[in-house]
């Protein structure tokens, strides 16, 4: 497997993303639950989304798939794709400063898997994965994934440790914010209107240490040309509500802010919105769905 994803890699992007793009435009497209799924959830949160645009987000998630063996095998990589805004790691950094630590939420949005290597070209970062049940397979995910500076913590209470650490040394965690814990470790909070069962560990861990938090996306540019970032410092100022229910609904507000800059870029066909076994029955809102606005002067 290290030798195809090494294969994969020495391809180049653009070529590599025109053909994830295919590939994704192909399952997309198959029926199935996955087709349905990417539908039903791309229109529950922008009614007004067409066949295109549903579309064009089958092919951002293949071309999401395809990224993983670029950036997990590659060593090097060129510092165009790391052009982000010259404002961006500025205000990070600011943020970061104040010695707290940084709590970086980095969605299904665009290409999530360069936002940790270029932040580790400035600082030390240990981002938090879901481990697969194969000891085999995790190990070599940590391995393939991990650089100088990049450490990867993995969801488990070692995996949470190693970020209250990291972040009490003052350093920056990466944590995908809408991936759907297990039962009893989140709080259901509306999501483009709809319940979503939300972690509860951003909160927590900002408790612990008083962390402020962001939301960050890279958003992929066309043909291969690299990407740019964009962030949210939450709740002007980085700290969450007291109470963990409306701190999940901040965060869920901020990464629909974030989606509506490049809704063809999140991954609609993710489960979203299931029920883990062991949690609580979903609250029901019984709010319309409508997106969010996309000139909010807070974006950058």
């Amino acid at each position: 497997m290290t030798f195809l994803f090494w294969l994969i890699s020495r391809l180049p992007l653009r070529l590599l993303q025109a053909v994830g793009g295919a590939l994704g435009l192909l399952a997309g497209r198959l029926p199935g639950r996955y087709r349905q799924r990417l539908r039903e959830n791309f229109r529950l949160a922008f009614p007004d989304a067409t066949d295109a645009m549903i579309d064009e987000a089958a092919r951002s998630a293949g071309r999401m798939i395809i990224e993983m063996p670029y950036f997990w095998s590659r060593r090097k990589i060129g510092a165009k794709l790391y052009g982000f805004d010259d404002d961006m790691w500025p205000a990070l950094e600011k943020l970061q400063s104040r010695g707290k630590g940084l709590i970086i939420l980095t969605p299904h949005l665009g290409c999530f898997e360069v936002l940790p290597q270029s932040h580790a070209l400035l600082r030390p970062v240990t981002a938090l994965f879901k481990p697969p049940h194969q000891p085999w397979l995790r190990d070599w995910i940590e391995k393939m994934r991990t650089r100088p500076n990049l450490h990867m913590a993995p969801a488990t209470p070692r995996g949470v440790r190693m970020l209250v650490k990291a972040l009490k040394r003052g350093q920056a965690v990466g944590i995908l914010p809408d991936q759907v814990p297990t039962g009893g470790e989140g709080h259901w909070a509306p999501f483009f209107g709809k319940p979503a069962y939300t972690m509860a560990l951003v909160h927590r861990l900002q408790q612990l240490t008083q962390a402020p938090v962001v939301a960050v996306f890279a958003e992929r540019l066309p043909r291969g040309a690299g990407y740019r970032g964009h962030f949210r410092v939450l709740n002007d100022g980085g700290l969450l509500p007291q109470d963990p229910t409306e701190a999940a609904a901040v965060i869920n507000r901020n990464i629909e802010q974030l989606v509506a800059m490049a809704p063809t870029q999140y991954l609609w066909g993710y489960n979203r919105y299931k029920h883990p076994a062991g949690a609580e029955l979903p609250p029901d809102y019984n709010t319309p769905s409508s997106a969010p606005a996309t000139t909010d002067p807070s974006l950058s």
